[in-house]
């Protein structure tokens, strides 16, 4: 659940730890539940024109975490990052996949002793997919971009033929044509069958324009199985 840090121009959602509704900002040396006595801590999430409501409740005693959140742009994959008091380093705690009716909860381990000062959630990010085609069938890369927020999608160029047990990769989404910051999801063209298309990440700005150097790349991996008329789409992992 754990992923390494990433520095990104992201749509996010900022969450406030609060006692009740209408309450002040709890501070990090403060319990929004019971002052002295308990550990739990709450963050709220206000719902935006991209993104939907959520709470994220900590247990600093327990070191676990619970998000629920509701409204999210379905099959999204949502990274969860948390900054501490004095820093301006937001780290990924957790990332989770967006159900297809919107749905997202996301549970695991708190490693921090203490809370955070600002939590945040935001679209997975890469550069690139990798396909891997372990399925009786031709496979092609591509993959559908939107710059209007998911509203509408263009579909990419493809890359050549990938045989049973060989990969294609993309490091840099620019080189099918992907605008920087669009919203991206890998669509595998099957071969005279059925195309899948996977979930929904955003892309990051290929040449770091923010920092004037190239970032490192994040390659999306997946792997398409089965057969023609049923195939099978899986994201596997996350690599550099």
């Amino acid at each position: 659940m754990k992923r390494n840090t990433v520095v990104a121009a992201a749509l996010w959602l900022m969450m406030t730890a609060t006692v009740a509704e209408g309450a002040a900002p709890a501070k990090q040396d403060n319990n929004p539940s019971q002052a002295g006595q308990s550990s739990i801590y709450f963050y709220d999430v206000a719902a935006s024109a991209t993104h939907g409501t959520g709470k994220l409740q900590i247990n600093v005693d327990k070191h676990t975490f619970v998000f629920n959140g509701q409204g999210f742009m379905p099959s999204a994959r949502i990274d969860l990052k948390a900054r501490s008091a004095g820093s301006d380093d937001y780290i990924i705690f957790a990332s989770g996949k967006v159900t297809p009716s919107g749905n997202l909860h996301i549970a695991g381990t708190w490693e921090a002793d203490s809370v955070p000062e600002v939590v945040g959630s935001y679209y997975a990010t890469l550069t690139g997919f990798e396909l891997t085609n372990t399925g009786w069938f031709v496979a092609r890369l591509a993959c559908y971009y939107s710059t209007d927020g998911g509203v509408t999608w263009t579909e990419t160029a493809h890359s050549s033929d990938i045989t049973k047990g060989n990969s294609a990769r993309v490091d840099w989404l620019i080189d099918l044509g992907v605008p920087d910051h669009a919203l991206v999801k890998i669509h595998a063209i099957v071969v005279g069958g059925k195309d899948r298309t996977g979930d929904v990440w955003e892309y990051y700005d290929h040449m770091g324009s923010a920092w004037g150097y190239h970032i490192t790349t994040v390659i999306q991996q997946y792997d398409i199985s089965g057969v023609t008329w049923n195939p099978d789409l899986e994201w596997t992992y996350t690599s550099g």
